[in-house]
C-alpha cells in the first residue's frame, strides 16, 4: 500500500508544480508589439547575430504579431545576412531562407507564422512584385483581423505601387469611410 502512495505522489508532484507554476508568457500585450515588432525588424539589418535573435522573436510572436509585422512589408534596406534558418520541429526538417531585404525576411516569418506565402520566397522580387506582394498581405491581414486595420495599412506607407497594377480589394480598404 506504501509504494502505491509512492508512485502516486511521484506522478503527480510534476503536474502538481506546472499547475502552480505561472505560464509564461509567449508575447506581450498586443499593445505592446508595435514597438517591438520595430526594433526587432530594425535588429534585422543590424549584424548576422542580431538578426538571428531578431527573425527567431519575430516568429515566436506568433499569430498576434502578424498585423505588426505585415505593417513593415515594403522595407528595401538589406538585410545583416542573407539567411535564415528555421530549426525544424521534431519529425520537420529544417528549413533555410535566402532573403535579401527585410521585406523578404518578412514574408519568411509571415510564412512560418501563417502557413502561407502571397509571393515567391526567393529574395528577388522586382519593386513592383513587392508592392503587389504587400496589397496581398495587407488584403489578407484586414480580413483575419479587422480590428488591426490601422495597423496592416501602414504597409502600403512602405512601398511604391506607382507600377500601375489596380486592386480593387485594397483600393476598397484604404479609401475614407463614407460620411
Amino acid at each position: 500500500m506504501k509504494q502505491r502512495w509512492i508512485v502516486a505522489f511521484a506522478l503527480l508532484a510534476p503536474l502538481a508544480a506546472s499547475a502552480a507554476a505561472p505560464p509564461t508568457p509567449t508575447a506581450p500585450p498586443a499593445e505592446d508589439l508595435g514597438p517591438l515588432v520595430a526594433r526587432l525588424v530594425n535588429d534585422t539589418t543590424l549584424d548576422a547575430a542580431s538578426q538571428a535573435v531578431a527573425f527567431r522573436r519575430l516568429m515566436g510572436l506568433g499569430k498576434a504579431g502578424v498585423p505588426y509585422v505585415i505593417s513593415h512589408l515594403g522595407d528595401s534596406r538589406r538585410l545583416a545576412e542573407q539567411s535564415i534558418w528555421v530549426h525544424g520541429a521534431p519529425g520537420r526538417d529544417d528549413v533555410q531562407y535566402q532573403p535579401w531585404y527585410v521585406h523578404d525576411g518578412l514574408m519568411a516569418v509571415l510564412k512560418e507564422v501563417t502557413g502561407q506565402a502571397k509571393g515567391p520566397l526567393t529574395g528577388h522580387l522586382l519593386p513592383s512584385q513587392r508592392a503587389r506582394n504587400v496589397r496581398k498581405w495587407v488584403t489578407y491581414c484586414a480580413s483575419r483581423y479587422p480590428s488591426e486595420l490601422t495597423v496592416c495599412q501602414r504597409a502600403l506607407q512602405n512601398t511604391s505601387t506607382a507600377d500601375g497594377d489596380s486592386d480593387s480589394q485594397v483600393a476598397a480598404l484604404t479609401m475614407p469611410p463614407e460620411r
